[in-house]
C-alpha cells in the first residue's frame, strides 16, 4: 500500500468528478509510525486519501477549499472530516475478507467512495 496507489486506482474517477492532484505527503509520522496522505482539490471541496500504519487502513476525508493540506488524522485546523461520518447513506457493502488482493481492496474502497461521496460532500457544504 502506497500513496501512489491512490492515483493508480482512483485517479481517473476523481478526475471525472473535477478533482486534481494537489499534493502527496509520503513522509508523515502518526503515532510514531509511518503514514501518508494524498490531497486533491475539487470544484467544491478538498479530498484527502490517507493511510497510517498505526490505524492500518485507508480513510477518505473531506474539507472546505480553504483547509490546509495537513494529515487529517492529526487535523490541527479542525477542518478535515471523515467522509463516512458525514454521509447518511447505508451502503450494505460489508468489509472485504482477510487476505484479498490489492485490486479487490481498491475496488471495495472505490465502491465506498462512489456510494458516500455525494452525500458527504453535500453535508460538508451545508456546514
Amino acid at each position: 500500500m502506497s500513496a501512489s496507489d491512490v492515483e493508480r486506482y482512483m485517479g481517473s474517477t476523481l478526475a471525472g468528478l473535477g478533482f486534481h492532484l494537489e499534493e502527496v505527503d509520503a513522509d508523515v509520522v502518526y503515532g510514531e509510525r509511518p503514514a501518508w496522505a494524498v490531497f486533491y482539490r475539487g470544484p467544491e471541496c478538498k479530498l484527502q486519501v490517507c493511510w497510517s500504519a498505526r490505524e492500518g487502513g485507508v480513510d477518505f476525508m473531506l474539507a472546505p477549499l480553504d483547509a490546509p493540506n495537513e494529515y487529517g488524522l492529526l487535523n490541527k485546523s479542525k477542518k478535515w472530516r471523515y467522509m463516512l461520518a458525514l454521509s447518511d447513506v447505508n451502503d450494505h457493502l460489508g468489509t472485504p475478507p482477510l487476505g484479498v488482493g490489492t485490486q479487490e481492496l481498491w475496488e471495495w474502497r472505490m465502491a465506498l467512495f462512489d456510494t458516500h461521496f455525494e452525500a458527504a460532500r453535500d453535508a460538508l457544504l451545508r456546514r
